[in-house]
Parts: structure tokens; C-alpha cells; sequence
């Protein structure tokens, strides 16, 4: 693209002094000529300049890609073959199936599409791939609901009916339907659309269909998605909240019956060292008939004992370890997506609204917005990392297994 305007620029710079004869003159006077050369661009040169500008988002997406996929078939291999069955297992391998679509199908798509911003001809794939987006998307949050509640009935009312495995496995079928239910209508709004380029050129993107750009069919449905998150984003707060005050409430009591039991033990000590003084002092003498043990003879628990009976009482149990670890998972798993979906859902709506580009195209936009735009892609490939971090046990087994490789 530089050598179009140098050669325009030499070729403007030849057109200078001129030389014009005058009538009834001996002598030449030189003028100087001015023609202006407008540069006319191609649409695949539009569209080239366009790639470059979106190289930033492309290499961000191709470097998510590489972190999602062996992730996610990591997860996949340790929770299948490694977790024993349970609901928290089922739903944790129910995400990690959709993070590996969305860094395997998804993710591609996107650089494919930013490849031909300007000439994505292919109707059919713009409408697929984005229907596939959005089922990505809408099944992580009903999956993420039902993991929530399961979290809340374990730690909130554990003596209440819990989940079974087939139960979740239910939920999770419930959030596939549910998923395609409100993704649909994207397979009819979504297609080319006609974008005005500079130099009097039309090129198409994948976005919404230009039948449909001016109706109020694509606000109501983007309406109903960011309503959905809303409700997503309201209801996981409130039931973390409410595990998070349970699980408070079980520490503070704890902690209140360890300083009672502390205080029993010294107020015991105490009077057992006031008894033996005054023991001593009257020199009371127990006396065994027909070789039967009086009641001040009856063997005691001793300090040692006491002591440990108390500190097991007070301490938590491996399975009270284990729901505050998978709690502490599963709220993790929620706040990622949260924070990684909103920007994502914004822009959307926002683009929706509008009719069109929310910002002037131009290097800064092409190069920003697509990257927040795609944020949710990062709710595809953080769930290793929180497991990495949280989970001893899935640690150990991923570092144990990478070590049996390297010493082959």
C-alpha cells in the first residue's frame, strides 16, 4: 500500500515546471501545472489494510486458542479418569466440553471472519458460527446455575434431598435445550451486511442481516440475552452470598465452641487441683470392701484425653474441607465468567441499538474493540487455572502425570 502513494506522489512532483510559450514572445515563461490524483482503493486492499489493523485481536485469539485447548482436555482427562463420580464432577466436565468447543470452534471462526472483515461472502458459516457463539455462551450460564445450586443445597441445607448424578446430568441436558431455545433467531437476524467504504466501495461483514438492521427483531432478541445475563449475574450473587453467610456462621460458631471448651478445661483443671489440696489437707482415706471401687475411685479421662477429644469435636471434618473447596471452585468458575461476559454482552447490545458501528472504524478501533468484544473467550480457557490453583488434588495428578512423561 505505501508504494501507491509514493508513486502517486513522484508522479505528481513530474507534472511541476512546465514550460507554456506565449504568444508574440521571444522569451518562455514557466508555469507550474497543478493536477490532483485521488488514490483509489480495491475492496481486497480495504479489506487488507483492515487485517492488519485487527493483527493485535487475531494473535490474542490465537494465543487463548493454545491455552484452551490442551487445558480443557486436561480437565477432561483428570475428571473423568481420575475424579470419582459425583454431581460437582458432572458439571465440571459439562464446562470443560464447552470451553473446549469454544476454543476449538469458535475461537478459529473468529480469526477466519477478521480475515475477510470486509469480504465475508459466506452466509451460511456467518450464520452457523455465530449461532454457535451464542449456544457457547448461554450454556455455560445455565450450567454454571445449576452447579450453584447444587453448591447451595450441599452447604446450605444438607439435610434436605441433594442432586444425584443423574439429576445433574439432567440439569445439564436442560441447559443444551434451553441454549438452543434462545439461540435460534440468530440462525435468521445474522448474515451479511453492506458496510460503505471510502472511495464509494461496498463491502460485507458477518453481522446482522441488512433486512433485519433497521427492524426491532435483533434489539428484542439481544434484549432477551442481556436480560439472561442479568438474571444470571442477580441470581449467582444472591446464592453466593448465602453460602458464603452459612459458611461464616459455621466458622463463628466454631469458633465459640472451641473458646468454650477451652474455658471448660480450665475451670475443670482448676477444680481438680482444688480437690486434691483438700484431699491432702483432711487426709482422706478410701477404703476397699469385698474388692468393689467406690465412686471416687471410678477411673477418670485423662487430661490428654479430654484434650483431644475436644480439639476433634472443634476441628473440621475432611468432608466440611471438601465443600468449602469445591464452594470456593465453583464461586471462582461464576466470578470469571461474570467479569470475562460483560464487556462482551455491552458491546453487543450496544452495536444492536445502534444499527451499526459504534465507533468510526480506524486503526485504534480495529485494533481495541475487537479484543473487548471477545472478552468471553476468556471464560473459555481461565477454568483450568482456577482448578490449577485451587485444587490440590487435580495439581498433583496434572504435575504427576507431566513428570511420568518427561522421565519416559
Amino acid at each position: 500500500m505505501e508504494n501507491i502513494f509514493e508513486n502517486s506522489t513522484q508522479d505528481y512532483e513530474n507534472l511541476t515546471n512546465t514550460s507554456t510559450p506565449h504568444d508574440g514572445n521571444s522569451t518562455t515563461k514557466s508555469s507550474v501545472e497543478l493536477n490532483t490524483f485521488e488514490v483509489v482503493l480495491t475492496l481486497e486492499e480495504l479489506n487488507q489494510i483492515e487485517v492488519h489493523r485487527r493483527l493485535a485481536p487475531m494473535i490474542y485469539l490465537g494465543i487463548l486458542m493454545l491455552l484452551g485447548v490442551p487445558g480443557n482436555l486436561t480437565v477432561l482427562f483428570v475428571y473423568l479418569f481420575k475424579f470419582g463420580s459425583s454431581t460437582h464432577r458432572t458439571f465440571i466436565v459439562a464446562l470443560a466440553i464447552i470451553d473446549l468447543v469454544g476454543s476449538a470452534v469458535c475461537m478459529p471462526f473468529e480469526i477466519i471472519e477478521m480475515n475477510f472483515q470486509y469480504t465475508f461472502y459466506a452466509v451460511g458459516a456467518c450464520k452457523f458460527f455465530r449461532f454457535n457463539n451464542t449456544f457457547v455462551a448461554l450454556t455455560s450460564i445455565f450450567v454454571m446455575i445449576g452447579l450453584s445450586v447444587d453448591r447451595y443445597r450441599r452447604v446450605c441445607k444438607p439435610l434436605k434431598t441433594q442432586l444425584t448424578v443423574f439429576m445433574a446430568k439432567i440439569v445439564c441436558a436442560l441447559a443444551v435445550f434451553l441454549s438452543i431455545l434462545f439461540s435460534w433467531p440468530i440462525l435468521f437476524l445474522l448474515g451479511t451486511r453492506r458496510v460503505e467504504l471510502p472511495y464509494n466501495v461496498t463491502g460485507y461483514d458477518c453481522s446482522t442481516d441488512d433486512k433485519y438492521r433497521k427492524t426491532i427483531y435483533p434489539v428484542v432478541h439481544n434484549g432477551i440475552l442481556f436480560l439472561i445475563f442479568v438474571f444470571a449475574i442477580v441470581f449467582l450473587t444472591v446464592i453466593y452470598i448465602l453460602i458464603g453467610r452459612k459458611i461464616f456462621k459455621h466458622i463463628r460458631f466454631r469458633n465459640t465452641f472451641k473458646s468454650s471448651q477451652s474455658l471448660s478445661i480450665s475451670s475443670r483443671k482448676t477444680s481438680s487441683t482444688k480437690d486434691h489440696h483438700s484431699n491432702e489437707q483432711e487426709g482422706i482415706v478410701l477404703v476397699n470392701v469385698n474388692n468393689k471401687i467406690s465412686p471416687r475411685e471410678e477411673p477418670k479421662p485423662s487430661k490428654e484425653t479430654e484434650r483431644k477429644s475436644s480439639r476433634k469435636r472443634s476441628e473440621t471434618t475432611p468432608e466440611d474441607n471438601s465443600k468449602k473447596k469445591i464452594t470456593r471452585i465453583a464461586f471462582a468458575i461464576c466470578l470469571a465468567f461474570i467479569l470475562s461476559y460483560l464487556p462482551h454482552l455491552v458491546i453487543t447490545v450496544w452495536t444492536a441499538v445502534k444499527g451499526g458501528f459504534i465507533v468510526k472504524p480506524g486503526p485504534v478501533a480495529s485494533a481495541v474493540l475487537p479484543i473487548v468484544t471477545r472478552s468471553i473467550f476468556i471464560n473459555n480457557i481461565v477454568n483450568p487455572f482456577i482448578y490449577g490453583f485451587l485444587d490440590k488434588r487435580f495439581r498433583r495428578i496434572v504435575l504427576s502425570s507431566v513428570c511420568k512423561k518427561y522421565k519416559k
